[in-house]
């Protein structure tokens, strides 16, 4: 099962976080692929997302989130998105 290297196409749309971590939305700007993490305020029931740029090393794809770096894997026989920071995603 190789989880480093998969078409960011494969990867665009709405996930779901097994773990209720925040809803991510995966999409496409440009030659650029961004990921949005929506987090929703309990208490005004707003939701305000945070927008990061998927970048790729010689370890693989990542994000920059809260300031550390976290991979992004997928498993495309699951079709589970596994982030370091926030867990295992099915898609939605």
């Amino acid at each position: 099962m190789n989880t480093k290297n998969f078409n960011l196409d494969s990867l665009v749309g709405n996930w779901e976080s097994i773990n209720l971590n925040p809803t991510v939305i995966i999409y496409r700007s440009g030659e650029s692929y961004l990921l949005s993490v929506i987090h929703m305020n309990e208490t005004s029931k707003q939701a305000s997302p945070a927008t990061y740029e998927i970048q790729e090393d010689e370890d693989g794809f990542f994000i920059n989130y809260n300031l550390k770096h976290r991979a992004i894997s997928y498993d495309a026989k699951l079709d589970l998105l596994t982030i370091s920071a926030l867990g295992d995603y099915m898609r939605n």
